[in-house]
Protein backbone atom coordinates (compact mmCIF):
# COMPACT_ATOMS: atom_id res chain seq x y z
CA UNK A 1 0.00 0.00 0.00
CA UNK A 2 1.24 3.47 -0.85
CA UNK A 3 1.53 5.48 2.35
CA UNK A 4 1.91 9.18 3.00
CA UNK A 5 2.60 11.21 6.11
CA UNK A 6 0.68 14.41 6.75
CA UNK A 7 2.09 16.77 9.36
CA UNK A 8 -0.02 19.11 11.40
CA UNK A 9 1.81 21.48 13.70
CA UNK A 10 0.63 20.17 17.07
CA UNK A 11 3.33 19.56 19.67
CA UNK A 12 2.92 15.76 19.57
CA UNK A 13 5.08 15.57 16.43
CA UNK A 14 8.07 17.24 18.10
CA UNK A 15 11.04 14.93 18.31
CA UNK A 16 10.13 12.81 15.29
CA UNK A 17 13.02 12.80 12.83
CA UNK A 18 11.38 14.28 9.74
CA UNK A 19 14.30 13.53 7.40
CA UNK A 20 14.10 9.85 8.34
CA UNK A 21 10.33 10.00 7.85
CA UNK A 22 10.84 11.01 4.20
CA UNK A 23 12.67 7.72 3.63
CA UNK A 24 9.39 5.87 4.28
CA UNK A 25 7.03 7.89 2.06
CA UNK A 26 6.12 11.36 0.89
CA UNK A 27 5.53 14.05 3.50
CA UNK A 28 2.71 16.59 3.20
CA UNK A 29 2.80 19.50 5.64
CA UNK A 30 1.51 22.99 6.25
CA UNK A 31 2.36 26.55 7.06
CA UNK A 32 5.46 27.41 9.11
CA UNK A 33 7.26 24.08 8.69
CA UNK A 34 8.88 25.40 5.49
CA UNK A 35 11.20 27.49 7.69
CA UNK A 36 13.03 24.37 8.88
CA UNK A 37 12.05 21.41 6.70
CA UNK A 38 11.09 20.87 3.06
CA UNK A 39 8.16 18.47 2.75
CA UNK A 40 7.20 16.88 -0.56
CA UNK A 41 4.10 19.06 -0.56
CA UNK A 42 3.40 22.21 1.46
CA UNK A 43 -0.03 23.80 2.00
CA UNK A 44 -1.03 27.18 3.46
CA UNK A 45 -4.59 28.49 3.35
CA UNK A 46 -4.28 31.62 5.50
CA UNK A 47 -3.29 34.56 3.31
CA UNK A 48 -0.52 36.18 5.42
CA UNK A 49 1.62 33.05 5.67
CA UNK A 50 0.73 31.87 2.15
CA UNK A 51 1.89 35.24 0.76
CA UNK A 52 5.11 35.06 2.80
CA UNK A 53 5.81 31.58 1.40
CA UNK A 54 5.24 32.75 -2.16
CA UNK A 55 7.25 35.96 -1.62
CA UNK A 56 10.17 33.87 -0.31
CA UNK A 57 10.51 32.05 -3.65
CA UNK A 58 9.74 28.69 -2.00
CA UNK A 59 6.90 27.87 -4.44
CA UNK A 60 9.18 28.30 -7.46
CA UNK A 61 11.41 25.49 -6.17
CA UNK A 62 9.02 23.22 -4.26
CA UNK A 63 5.44 21.96 -4.50
CA UNK A 64 3.16 24.44 -2.73
CA UNK A 65 -0.64 24.73 -2.76
CA UNK A 66 -2.78 27.66 -1.59
CA UNK A 67 -6.17 29.31 -2.13
CA UNK A 68 -4.92 32.36 -4.06
CA UNK A 69 -1.73 31.86 -6.00
CA UNK A 70 0.28 34.94 -6.94
CA UNK A 71 1.03 34.89 -10.68
CA UNK A 72 4.57 33.73 -11.34
CA UNK A 73 5.06 32.45 -7.79
CA UNK A 74 4.95 28.77 -8.73
CA UNK A 75 2.08 28.14 -6.31
CA UNK A 76 -0.60 25.63 -7.28
CA UNK A 77 -4.32 25.65 -6.53
CA UNK A 78 -5.98 23.50 -3.92
CA UNK A 79 -8.49 20.82 -4.85
CA UNK A 80 -11.62 22.85 -5.60
CA UNK A 81 -13.91 20.65 -3.51
CA UNK A 82 -11.78 21.20 -0.39
CA UNK A 83 -10.64 24.80 -0.99
CA UNK A 84 -12.61 25.99 2.05
CA UNK A 85 -10.87 23.51 4.36
CA UNK A 86 -8.01 24.44 6.69
CA UNK A 87 -4.37 23.82 5.78
CA UNK A 88 -3.97 20.41 7.48
CA UNK A 89 -7.13 18.86 6.00
CA UNK A 90 -6.17 20.29 2.59
CA UNK A 91 -2.79 18.56 2.89
CA UNK A 92 -4.68 15.33 3.63
CA UNK A 93 -6.92 15.87 0.58
CA UNK A 94 -3.84 16.26 -1.64
CA UNK A 95 -2.29 13.05 -0.29
CA UNK A 96 -5.56 11.26 -1.04
CA UNK A 97 -5.79 12.80 -4.52
CA UNK A 98 -2.21 11.66 -5.19
CA UNK A 99 -3.44 8.08 -4.60
CA UNK A 100 -2.01 7.24 -1.19
CA UNK A 101 -3.93 4.48 0.55
CA UNK A 102 -2.52 4.80 4.07
CA UNK A 103 -2.56 8.30 5.52
CA UNK A 104 -0.61 8.89 8.75
CA UNK A 105 -1.65 12.05 10.61
CA UNK A 106 1.12 13.43 12.84
CA UNK A 107 0.74 16.58 14.91
CA UNK A 108 -3.03 16.65 14.39
CA UNK A 109 -3.58 17.29 18.08
CA UNK A 110 -6.94 19.08 17.62
CA UNK A 111 -6.43 21.69 20.28
CA UNK A 112 -5.05 20.76 23.65
CA UNK A 113 -6.04 19.15 26.88
CA UNK A 114 -8.51 21.23 28.90
CA UNK A 115 -7.00 24.20 30.71
CA UNK A 116 -3.81 24.32 28.65
CA UNK A 117 -2.58 26.93 26.19
CA UNK A 118 -2.16 27.18 22.42
CA UNK A 119 -0.79 23.89 21.07
CA UNK A 120 1.46 24.63 18.10
CA UNK A 121 5.18 24.07 17.54
CA UNK A 122 5.41 27.53 15.95
CA UNK A 123 3.72 29.46 18.78
CA UNK A 124 5.38 32.83 19.42
CA UNK A 125 6.63 33.12 15.82
CA UNK A 126 5.40 35.26 12.94
CA UNK A 127 1.80 34.45 11.85
CA UNK A 128 1.11 32.38 14.99
CA UNK A 129 -0.55 33.04 18.33
CA UNK A 130 1.41 33.31 21.56
CA UNK A 131 2.11 30.14 23.55
CA UNK A 132 0.18 31.67 26.46
CA UNK A 133 -2.98 32.14 24.34
CA UNK A 134 -5.97 29.82 24.72
CA UNK A 135 -6.13 26.83 22.37
CA UNK A 136 -7.52 27.20 18.85
CA UNK A 137 -11.04 25.85 18.30
CA UNK A 138 -10.59 22.44 16.64
CA UNK A 139 -14.17 21.67 15.61
CA UNK A 140 -13.66 22.60 11.97
CA UNK A 141 -10.49 20.48 11.67
CA UNK A 142 -12.27 17.49 13.19
CA UNK A 143 -15.29 17.90 10.89
CA UNK A 144 -13.04 18.21 7.84
CA UNK A 145 -10.95 15.13 8.67
CA UNK A 146 -14.15 13.16 9.33
CA UNK A 147 -15.50 14.27 5.94
CA UNK A 148 -12.31 13.10 4.21
CA UNK A 149 -12.42 9.73 6.01
CA UNK A 150 -16.02 9.28 4.89
CA UNK A 151 -15.30 10.40 1.30
CA UNK A 152 -12.51 7.80 1.02
CA UNK A 153 -13.86 4.69 2.77
CA UNK A 154 -11.27 2.42 1.10
CA UNK A 155 -8.32 4.37 2.52
CA UNK A 156 -6.97 3.95 6.04
CA UNK A 157 -6.23 6.92 8.30
CA UNK A 158 -3.82 6.48 11.21
CA UNK A 159 -3.71 9.30 13.74
CA UNK A 160 -0.47 9.28 15.69
CA UNK A 161 -1.18 10.38 19.25
CA UNK A 162 1.16 11.90 21.83
CA UNK A 163 0.72 13.46 25.25
CA UNK A 164 -0.73 16.67 23.76
CA UNK A 165 -3.18 14.90 21.42
CA UNK A 166 -6.88 15.19 22.21
CA UNK A 167 -8.99 12.02 21.96
CA UNK A 168 -11.90 12.51 19.52
CA UNK A 169 -14.71 10.02 20.06
CA UNK A 170 -16.44 11.11 16.85
CA UNK A 171 -13.47 10.07 14.71
CA UNK A 172 -12.81 6.82 16.55
CA UNK A 173 -16.27 5.62 15.50
CA UNK A 174 -15.16 5.53 11.84
CA UNK A 175 -14.17 2.11 10.47
CA UNK A 176 -11.21 3.38 8.42
CA UNK A 177 -9.76 5.52 11.22
CA UNK A 178 -7.22 4.10 13.67
CA UNK A 179 -4.93 5.51 16.33
CA UNK A 180 -1.45 4.64 17.51
CA UNK A 181 0.97 6.20 19.96
CA UNK A 182 4.02 8.14 18.80
CA UNK A 183 6.15 5.35 20.27
CA UNK A 184 4.30 2.66 18.29
CA UNK A 185 4.63 4.72 15.12
CA UNK A 186 8.34 5.50 15.40
CA UNK A 187 9.12 1.92 16.44
CA UNK A 188 7.21 0.49 13.45
CA UNK A 189 9.33 2.57 11.06
CA UNK A 190 12.53 2.37 13.13
CA UNK A 191 12.97 6.14 13.16
CA UNK A 192 14.36 8.38 15.89
CA UNK A 193 12.11 10.00 18.45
Amino acid sequence: MARAFVLGNGKSRQGINLQQLKEHGPVYACNGIYREFTPDCLVATDWPIAKAIMDSGYANKHRFHTRRAIDGSGARPLIKQYKGFSSGPNAVSLALSDGHEEIYLLGFDFGTQQGQQFNNVYADTQFYKKSSDPPTFAGNWIRQIRELCQAYPNRVFYRVMGESTVFVKDLNALENYKTMTVEQFTSSLNIEY
